[in-house]
């Protein structure tokens, strides 16, 4: 179980003699401090705002990241991710800004981590530690120490944890995961945030075990290969054995041949099986969907029938003239007075025309559905049916295929089995009297012993890592509810569909040798033309504002949820880029939710002066006039101004002057 997590609570950021920001007389450099919710940071292009959130990222970060493998990899959990010294010119990233290159200046950071005080210096011209103090007093200014002091106080496992941790959840940058569409990012963001240090170590380490494992084998295999190949050609010298020689040299190319046919086989079934998956689920949905559009069309005639003949008796009468047609039955055409006159009585005495029991009046006021809407319904009934029909015969076609292509991998299998067991046998012989060559079958054997010997070891360390996994899973289980409901009140205010997560098993493939079951969080979305909510793949499901902003708010929810109430910062650079008109409103009510003045998290905005609604709106709902000094900064007012600055800055002051009079109600 793990211990508790820590987020970091930022309290005060401070630039000295650095060329970038010069600041004012009075106050020389740039200086935030970081009230419990809203700071925002405004400013124009090339003043410095991504500068000094790279910044504040590097204070915690240090000279240290991810490799760049790591960062880019497609399974973020099939990279190391142990960290990694930054290059000299990565360090000297700030340098590179000013003429002076940063030779004296400095910056600190004050935050909060778990119960401990930090405060932070470094050098900005390459981000050495110059000093670190801890609840006031001043420790060794060594980068270890202060690796480990972070580590500890956060509750993770590592250092190159606490980079990830703070790439995936501190700050939202442009180059950042998209979490919830990324299931290696969110296995190993929960394995930090929901496991004790020593748990999260021992299941990243057991993963990277069977990783190297399976590159080992990989590459032994290969190895393998190329010795056959030696050998084969050693043995096409020799003038006896040649009818077995002959046998090996017919067999290995089919061998070969087979072995790439059933690894294509493999995925193809794969792909296939999960497509298919994909369709039975749309086709559960549509049905379901057109059940319920039967039932709301039959609801509605219903209604109708019941507004046309408002008395029971009415009713009863028009049902009648359904029933009975000019004294003879509507369905057999024959004569029947009895039934008539039975049906006439027991409308007469307000009785079913059709089971004879009492009739009760309906009280309810529901509103009559016009003839209008119930076609539209109507309509919508037919296209799901029709989509339904698509689905089943493009299920019933997939289904065929994958059934076909499973029973040929069978097939496949058994005869490379079988050939296997002819070639090994064959192999063992031929003749042996040259040394080198009895050498290298020698090497041959025993290359071929590791490997199998390894895919031995490797299905086990698989099982003991897919039971950690599972134990893992069950752990995250334990906050499922509690995430989703965090996501939802956050999720549901930017967006106007309807949108849930979904936790979902689903197979994983660890390497390229094997597989294990693990779970994920999905994500259900409604859409303009489906209807009701159906499963968002990846990111390219959704418009841009509303990936930006769902994977805000899946962030937010981890925040809430992991922090246990404790509070922790965000740091989001411009995220007025993706924003359409409509979103603004709703972006700067849910944001300033997250970051209220009166909560425990901080949140850090930096946005270009911009038209719209976004800037007054976050300064009306996250900035008390009283705390304008400390919960706004201009960069204008600390900056080297740009060239547009010195020939326009009037009118960027103007736009700024009109917008906090806006925000705050001046």
């Amino acid at each position: 179980m793990h211990s508790s997590i820590s987020f970091p609570i930022l309290e005060q950021f401070q630039v000295h003699q650095y060329g970038l920001y010069p600041g004012q007389p009075d106050h020389p450099g740039l200086q935030l401090t970081f009230r419990p919710g809203l700071t925002l940071v405004v400013g124009t292009n090339g003043l410095g705002k991504t500068t000094m959130a790279t910044l504040l990222f590097r204070m915690l970060s240090g000279p240290h990241d991810l490799s760049h493998q790591t960062l880019n990899a497609t399974e973020l959990g099939g990279q190391s991710l142990d960290e990694i010294s930054l290059s000299a010119k990565q360090k000297a990233m700030f340098a590179d800004r000013v003429s002076d290159r940063a030779a004296t200046a400095y910056a600190e950071l004050q935050l909060r981590l778990g119960k401990s005080r930090i405060l932070v210096r470094r050098a900005v011209k390459n981000l050495t530690l110059l000093g670190l103090w801890v609840d006031g007093e001043q420790v060794d200014s060594q980068e270890g120490e202060y690796q480990r002091l972070v580590v500890s106080l956060a509750g993770l496992s590592s250092f190159g944890d606490w980079l990830m941790f703070l790439r995936q959840l501190v700050f939202y940058f442009e180059d950042r995961r998209s979490l919830v569409w990324d299931a290696s990012a969110q296995r190993q963001v929960f394995r930090m945030l929901f496991l004790s240090p020593t748990a999260s170590r021992d299941l990243y380490t057991k993963e990277r075990e069977v990783l190297k494992l399976d590159s080992a084998i990989r590459n032994n295999h290969a190895a393998l290969g190329r010795l056959q190949v030696r050998v084969d050609e050693e043995e096409r010298k020799r003038t006896d054995s040649q009818d077995v020689l002959s046998q090996v040299r017919s067999l290995q190319p089919l061998q070969e041949r087979d072995l790439e046919k059933q690894a294509q086989l493999v995925s193809e079934v794969n792909g296939i099986d999960e497509f298919r998956r994909g369709l039975r689920r749309q086709l559960l949905e549509a049905e379901d969907r057109a059940s319920r559009l039967q039932e709301q069309l039959e609801d509605g005639r219903l209604q109708i029938i019941h507004s046309q003949f408002p008395s029971k008796s009415e009713t009863a009468k028009y049902l009648l003239s359904l029933l009975m047609l000019d004294g003879k039955c509507a369905v057999c055409s024959e004569t029947s007075p009895e039934f008539a006159e039975t049906i006439e009585l027991r409308a007469e005495h307000s009785r079913c025309v059709l089971c004879g029991i009492p009739a009760h009046e309906d009280v309810s006021q529901t509103a009559v559905p016009t003839l209008e809407s119930l076609a539209e319904t109507r309509d919508a009934l037919e296209r799901v049916r029709a989509r339904a029909v698509e689905l089943h015969a493009e299920l019933r076609s997939v289904s065929e295929n994958y059934d076909s292509r499973s029973s040929y991998m069978l097939k496949l299998a058994d005869e490379i089995s079988a050939r296997e067991k002819l070639l090994t046998s064959l192999i063992r012989s031929l003749p042996t009297d040259d040394e080198m060559q009895l050498e290298a079958k020698k090497d041959l054997i025993g290359l071929r012993h590791t490997v199998d010997q390894d895919r031995v070891r490797l299905e086990k360390l698989t099982k003991e890592f897919e039971a950690v996994t599972q134990s893992f899973d069950r752990n995250v289980f334990e906050r499922v509810e509690q995430i989703k409901k965090a996501f939802n009140r956050y999720a549901k205010d930017f967006l106007f569909e309807d949108v849930a997560l979904k936790w979902t098993s689903q197979v994983r493939q660890i390497g390229q040798l094997q597989t294990i079951e693990t779970s994920t969080f999905d994500l259900d979305m409604g859409g303009t033309d489906f209807g009701a909510s159906h499963r968002r793949d990846g990111p390219s499901a959704v418009s841009e504002s509303q990936r930006e902003f769902i994977d805000l708010a899946f962030r937010m929810a981890l925040i809430e949820v992991a922090g246990e109430g404790k509070g922790g910062s965000l740091v989001i650079d411009a995220p007025e880029s993706s924003l359409d008109a409509v979103f603004v409103e709703r972006a700067a009510e849910v944001l300033c939710r997250f970051g209220k003045p009166s909560g425990v998290n901080r949140l850090l905005i930096t946005s270009n002066l911009i038209d719209g609604r976004l800037l007054p709106d976050l300064i009306r709902l996250g900035v008390p006039k009283a705390e304008k000094q400390d919960r706004l900064l201009n960069l204008m007012d600390v900056a080297v101004p740009t060239a547009a600055v010195k020939a326009v800055g009037d009118k960027y002051r103007k736009e700024w002057e009109s917008i906090l009079a806006q925000g705050l109600g001046q």
